[in-house]
Formats: structure tokens, sequence, C-alpha cells
């Protein structure tokens, strides 16, 4: 097991009801809140986008991750901390790295692309991500307060893991390129940067396309047990050490255990293969296959 303390966090986004790839980085960030008593995991509900995100299904967010019994120790949604990320905003213009722009605060990239601006990073899954002009030009110019007044993804992102010493980022590797984007404010602001995992994907197992919310919406996770719902979604991006038939049950208790010492994340894309949740059903309500 390991004992170090762990600060994670896991972001949904009210625009639907909670995907079941949200519920999987949900488990993951819970199993490493579960290493020791000291880690802690944030639930964060990210609302910033004020014309999709939607007050009806902030409530199912939290009654989704109550049924699982996925615990968190802190909670908060960002629409309650606008005048927080307006205050850093301000701090970027009058320190000169941002400048207003038709109503919105926007970086201006006076630091340019060098070393005192480093935007490289470690995942831990994948190793050493380096950051290219292309990206550190975006990066550096990106908007992160808009006309209307709401902070832009990253930007809020970044400030509320900084601000709340966020230790370790687990999510899907389409956040990839949004790391490099959250990271420069971690060098404007001098604060130490978390470490970084990013797992694979779910898709469809007869398409190979990413899963999206839509058709996580037509799955109907309440129909299986809990357990077998948290067995499934463990193997998807993540494997034991040990891959065999010994290691085909692994209960939540088990899994705190195995999740970091014996086992590890992986960043190819997974098959959601339904009959698989559906063998693993049978085996948790005791039938015997």
């Amino acid at each position: 097991m390991d004992n170090k303390k762990h600060i994670v966090r896991v972001a949904p986004s009210p625009t639907g009801m909670l995907h079941i790839g949200t519920l999987r980085t949900m488990y993951f960030n819970w199993l490493i809140a579960n290493q020791n008593d000291d880690s802690k995991l944030i639930l964060r509900i990210d609302d910033t986008d004020l014309s999709r995100s939607m007050d009806s299904m902030i409530k199912p967010i939290y009654d989704t991750i109550g049924v699982y019994g996925l615990h968190y120790d802190i909670t908060f949604k960002q629409s309650d901390n606008f005048a927080t990320y307006k205050m850093f905003a301000d701090k970027l213009v009058l320190d000169g790295y941002a400048d207003y722009d038709d109503g919105a605060i926007r970086l201006t990239n006076t630091f340019g692309y060098d070393v005192n601006m480093n935007l490289d990073w470690k995942d831990t899954i994948t190793g050493d991500k380096k950051c290219t002009p292309d990206v550190f030009a975006a990066a550096s110019t990106q908007v992160i307060i808009k006309s209307d007044g709401s902070p832009t993804y990253n930007f809020a992102s970044a400030i509320d893991d900084m601000t709340h010493g966020v230790t370790w980022v687990v999510r899907g590797t389409d956040h990839i390129v949004n790391t490099f984007k959250q990271i420069i404010f971690y060098r404007l602001f001098d604060k130490p940067i978390p470490l970084h995992s990013h797992v694979g994907l779910l898709c469809d197992i007869s398409t190979g396309k990413k899963y999206s919310k839509r058709d996580s919406d037509l799955l109907d996770l309440s129909k299986y047990n809990v357990d077998a719902v948290l067995n499934f979604i463990l193997r998807l991006g993540w494997s034991p050490t040990k891959d065999d038939k010994s290691n085909n049950i692994i209960p939540r208790d088990k899994a705190i255990k195995m999740f970091l010492a014996d086992g590890k994340m992986r960043a190819p894309n997974c098959k959601v293969d339904l009959n698989k949740l559906d063998w693993y059903n049978k085996k948790y309500n005791g039938f015997n296959i």
C-alpha cells in the first residue's frame, strides 16, 4: 500500500447524467484517497459553462455517487467561486501577464517561449510530455475570464487545484492537451505541479468510437449490482500485476489494497463489453458460472 498523502479530485459537469467514464474516474480517485487516513478526495462540480450547465443535474450526480458509496471529503461548485477566479485573473493583469480583450481577460504571452516558462511535464503512465511551440502559443494566449464574467475551464480548474492543494490529477487521456494549458498557471503563480496520470478513454466495443455522454445516458447501470459495476469499471484502464483467475473478482476492499501496490493504470482506450458486466453481475449476485 502507498502510504504517501494524496489529495485527489474528480470534476463532473452537470450537463447530463453522470457519465460511466466519470464514474470510473471517481472510483480510481476514491481508491487512491483510501490508501491512508491522511489522503483526501475532492468532488468538484464543474458548472462554469453557463450555457450548458443545468442545476437540475447536480443532485443526480451526488445521488449516483452516493449509491456507489464513494464518499468524498470536500465538495463545492465552481459557480460559487467566480470572485476567487476574478481575483487571480486580476493579479495576472497587474503583473503584466494578462490583459482585457473585448470584455474578456486573456493571457498576453509577454513571458515568451523560453526555459523560464517551461510547460513540459511527465505523465506517470506514459512518461515525458514535451510542449511544442504551437501548444505553448495556444496556452500563453488563452482566455481566462470570458466576457460574461465566467472563468474558462482550464483557468478555473488550475486555480481550484492550486488552492485546494491537489497533489495528483487522475483523468482521461482526452485531457492531455488541457494539462499544458493548466500547467502555465502553476508556472505563473510559482506553485508545485501535481502528478498527472491520464487513463484510456471508454469506447464502444462494436464501433470503437469514444463513449459519449449520450451513450452513457442510454446505459442503465441501476439494473446491475453496485459492486459488480465497480469491479467492471475497475478493469477499464487498470489491471492487476498478477492478471489471472485469482483476480477476476476484486471487491472494493481488495481494490484499495491492490490499486497502487499490485496493479497499474493504463493509457490505451478501453472497450466497454456489457457481456463482461453481465458476468460480474451474476457473480456478485451469487450465480455459479
